[in-house]
């Protein structure tokens, strides 16, 4: 949707890239596959599958983001443990810049700009990835990338945990991040007590197929080992791979939950819980039909601060949210998800109810709720962006991430590929750029 007339004069050109959707080849024996940049998450996982591969990128846009999107945002996904991030995933690209077609390939026998195969690993100086990932459509458009494949999964299986409390589950998520890469479950994702609320009352059937008489049985089982739900944590789990590899990985988690006062919890939980993050995007879009706004927002946070960063997002935003006066309370809610050495990903959610105001009264309140979470992230010790971006909304706080000469030398990079600002989305380090 192109801003008003009054937020932006300039004229608009929108690229569709939906023709862009080929897988080229794949190449199974060395474990990597061309594909073109405009095909959907979605659509990349059933061709793959059909040549029984998979990349295993998974972010929880999948039905409508795309492979270049992924790339030019430098996105993650809910496999992370198994298959890393995106930079972890791409291996070549090419990009059409104003000034011509940008493509590296590494293979002698190659004769197209997608090669014929690639080099995991080359030595060979800078390299084009790196330029791209991250640009947000400002220094080129991505049109093919080879990216790294393997074996679709011989086993899939869900599960879940219980907390005491969400203390306990962060507590329990360090230590799994300290277990070597290939002990940790593809998806572990720890959920506050207010998505567990929010879980229970969005099946994702709308249905009661359980009763309330087992609903009664369940929590009064819980209470009797010390687990309230009202105050607990959840922890979901998803074991993909080999079945040898998923048994080691029970095994090396068993002690850790046991440690930690935890509950196994039953795979339905787990599936339910990993389908949730899925149907979140539309609720909110539900919500503003209700007067409710809504949204997400992450950070990486190393572990030496990873307890101190909710609670400031809690007293900053409901400060605000009274300061402002408006009506109920706000909505937060948490969960710890991509987990690394030395830190953890935060993605939290804010709501809030405007009913009564105007909308551009309610956007601004809700933008001033935002503003105040995420000052309270930096000011905690988390970064600005883990893996949604920055685009317009965080780039004025992008600055206080980079030196000046960085922020420069990304404009200089800018006015080479594209003299013209004819990719002029004004996104992350290039906001402020005028023609």
């Amino acid at each position: 949707v192109c801003p008003s007339h009054d937020v932006d004069p300039r004229p608009f050109v929108s690229l569709d890239m939906r023709g862009l959707k080929q897988v080229r080849w794949v190449r199974q024996e060395d474990g990597l596959a061309c594909i073109e940049a405009g095909i959907t998450g979605m659509a990349l996982k059933d061709a793959l599958s059909r040549e029984g591969v998979t990349m295993g990128m998974e972010p929880d846009s999948m039905e409508f983001s795309t492979l270049g999107g992924w790339i030019a945002t430098r996105a993650s996904g809910m496999k992370q443990a198994r298959y890393g991030n995106i930079e972890d995933m791409i291996v070549e690209v090419n990009v059409a810049t104003p000034d011509g077609l940008l493509w590296q390939h590494h293979s002698a026998a190659s004769s197209t700009r997608c090669g014929e195969t690639s080099f995991g690993r080359r030595s060979t100086g800078v390299e084009l990835p790196g330029l791209v990932l991250g640009s947000e459509g400002c220094l080129g458009v991505i049109t093919a990338a080879i990216v790294r494949i393997r074996p679709v999964p011989e086993a899939v299986e869900h599960q879940s945990l219980a907390f005491r409390s969400w203390d306990d589950g962060v507590s329990f998520m360090r230590e799994v991040a300290r277990l070597p890469r290939g002990l940790r479950p593809a998806s572990c994702r720890l959920m506050d007590s207010q998505q567990l609320q929010l879980a229970r009352a969005i099946r994702e059937d709308g249905s009661q197929k359980k009763s309330h008489a087992s609903e009664l049985l369940k929590a009064g089982f819980m209470r009797l080992k010390g687990i309230d739900l009202t105050s607990a944590s959840a922890v979901t789990l998803l074991f993909e791979g080999r079945r040898v590899e998923i048994e080691a990985q029970r095994s090396a988690l068993t002690p850790l939950v046991s440690s930690h006062g935890g509950l196994w919890a039953g795979a339905e939980a787990g599936a339910s819980g990993y389908k949730m993050t899925f149907a979140i995007a539309y609720i909110r879009d539900f919500g503003i039909d209700y007067d409710i706004l809504s949204e997400s927002l992450e950070t990486m946070v190393p572990w030496s601060s990873i307890r101190k960063v909710w609670p400031a997002v809690v007293e900053a935003v409901t400060a605000e949210h009274r300061r402002l006066f408006l009506p109920g309370k706000p909505f937060l809610s948490c969960r710890l998800t991509q987990l690394y050495a030395e830190g953890g990903v935060l993605y939290m959610y804010l709501g809030t109810s405007v009913a009564g105001l105007a909308p551009p009264r309610a956007l601004a309140a809700f933008e001033g709720l935002e503003g105040a979470a995420r000052s309270a992230v930096l000011a905690a010790g988390g970064s600005l962006s883990h893996h949604h971006g920055i685009g317009k909304h965080r780039a004025p706080l992008l600055s206080a991430t980079q030196a000046p000469a960085s922020a420069q030398a990304l404009r200089s990079l800018k006015v080479a590929l594209d003299p013209s600002n004819v990719l002029a989305a004004r996104n992350g380090p290039w906001a402020h750029l005028r023609e």
